[in-house]
């Protein structure tokens, strides 16, 4: 399985897996089309995730990542996650930044175990009325 950087031609895929995912940043084609260069696609033939970084060095900030629901549980978001820590942590930078709801469960799991630490908190800030949980990780 291939981490890479997003092409034009998978920006459909994307989109598709985004509208799957429920917990997804909701985006359509046009923006992920604007944010091409900053997404990263888990491919094997087919792309089956996908993780959205905005870089301000040294810090980069996952802005989305999701996974195809039948590929959900077989570790690909952890994989394509530290594969993407790995390179920003070559190209020196020093933080991974991210929010998170608090009432997404699966994704702040994952976040722990990668070593992402709580640093805020914003009170019934989506929708649902769950916080926001401010994480970051510590590349240095």
């Amino acid at each position: 399985m291939d981490i890479r950087p997003a092409t034009e031609a998978d920006l459909e895929a994307v989109a598709a897996i985004a509208a799957s995912q429920p917990r997804s940043a909701g985006w359509n084609l046009a923006q992920f089309k604007e944010a091409l260069e900053r997404i990263w696609v888990l491919d094997d033939g087919q792309v089956r995730g996908y993780a959205v970084f905005y870089e301000v060095f040294p810090e980069a900030q996952l802005v989305d990542v999701a996974i195809r629901p039948d590929d959900e549980g077989l570790g690909l978001g952890r994989r394509l996650l530290e594969t993407a820590v790995a390179a920003f942590k070559e190209r020196a930078f020093t933080r991974v930044t991210l929010e998170v709801s608090g009432g997404n469960e699966a994704a702040r799991g994952l976040y722990d175990a990668l070593g992402f630490k709580v640093v805020g908190r914003r009170p019934k800030f989506y929708n649902d009325g769950s916080d926001a949980i401010l994480m970051d990780l510590d590349l240095s």
